[in-house]
């Protein structure tokens, strides 16, 4: 809310706190004022009054952060750094000069400059808007940052830490040789559509394969669809065969692609993208995956999430073999059980 003076009130606008002349209630808060409203104000010489915002019809969590300004300094930084990093990878795509390394992690410090938790960082992705004409670029930006605040939960050094958010700017650079249109197609991929698109690690490595660039985000480049238990490409390699740093980016790569919205769907809530990795562990790197499962679950302590019955609930609790399946707080302090309830999803972060 915001306080103005009287001469400055507009049809239209609704005030959010009572007005009060002489003990004597003028208008109450909610009102929406109109020309008549105005003048009764006026008449009474009030000199200000206090107005809703924007931000205060908001009525979730994620409406709320939209407005916040510190968001919109997020946002508006994020779409500079989203140009910038667009112009660093097509001008390599170009002349095939390498990248300085500072100019990335440059890149990355000044987008994480409002980012002051790794909580807030999966709340701000959560609420971002994609342009679908740059898919591609927000989808390695979005990693970088995410590939740091992972080393930041998990303690990693400076040099580790750098070390992953280059591979978080590098691993996907094959797609830049693909169509555009097969990489994000909304429908379904053909058998011969998909084999082009698994051609993307190979693709990538060939075009860094001769750079000053560390072993580990060249691995990264060619490994992250690699799975522990052999089902991923194109080598279908196992275990701890896959550089560590490709089983982070692993990790890293499916949770953006789930946490982006795209044409067809919206984005998952961070508990369905949970409830997803815990459905196949055996893919990831399960020493890897558990801790930053537990970081991104304990985030979501104190959100209001809908469920499939249409009821709006509390997280209360995060059980610590069901990350996905939380203790909720109802109103008039109902308690819900998730792990009880198996018919339930959770539908909504509000």
């Amino acid at each position: 809310m915001k306080t103005v003076a009287v001469m400055a009130l507009t049809p239209g606008m609704v005030l959010g706190e009572d007005i009060v002349c002489q003990d004597k209630v003028l208008c109450c808060a909610g009102t929406r004022l109109d020309k008549p409203v105005i003048d009764k104000i006026a008449r009474y010489s009030v000199m200000c009054a206090t107005i809703m915002e924007d931000v205060d019809f908001a009525s979730t969590h994620y409406e709320k952060i939209r407005f916040n300004e510190n968001f919109r300094r997020f946002e508006q930084n994020f779409n500079r750094g989203l140009l910038r990093y667009k112009s660093l990878m097509l001008s390599f795509l170009q002349t095939g000069v390498q990248i300085p390394d500072g100019e990335l992690l440059c890149l990355y410090n000044d987008l994480y400059e409002n980012i002051s938790s790794g909580n807030m960082l999966l709340d701000y992705l959560y609420n971002m808007m994609p342009n679908e004409d740059e898919l591609t670029f927000s989808h390695g930006l979005n990693s970088a940052l995410l590939a740091g605040t992972i080393a930041d939960w998990l303690g990693m050094s400076d040099s580790v830490k750098n070390t992953l958010i280059l591979c978080g700017f590098y691993y996907d650079i094959g797609k830049l040789r693909l169509p555009y249109e097969l990489l994000w197609k909304s429908g379904g991929l053909t058998a011969e559509e998909f084999k082009l698109v698994k051609t993307h690690p190979v693709v990538g490595y060939a075009m860094i394969r001769g750079l000053d660039l560390e072993e580990h985000v060249k691995n990264a480049v060619i490994m992250h669809h690699e799975r522990l238990d052999g089902s991923g490409y194109p080598y279908h390699m196992q275990g701890q065969k896959i550089d560590v740093y490709a089983r982070y980016i692993a990790i890293i790569d499916a949770y953006i692609a789930m946490a982006s919205p795209r044409s067809y769907r919206n984005a998952l809530t961070p508990l369905q993208i949970l409830e997803i990795f815990e459905s196949d562990m055996s893919k990831f790197d399960v020493e890897l995956l558990i801790p930053v499962m537990k970081r991104i679950a304990d985030a979501q302590i104190g959100t209001r999430i809908q469920t499939s019955d249409e009821r709006i609930w509390e997280v209360l609790i995060i059980h610590p073999n069901k990350f996905s399946r939380p203790i909720l707080k109802g109103e008039g302090n109902e308690i819900l059980d998730l792990r009880e309830h198996p018919e339930l999803q959770i539908v909504k972060m509000m």
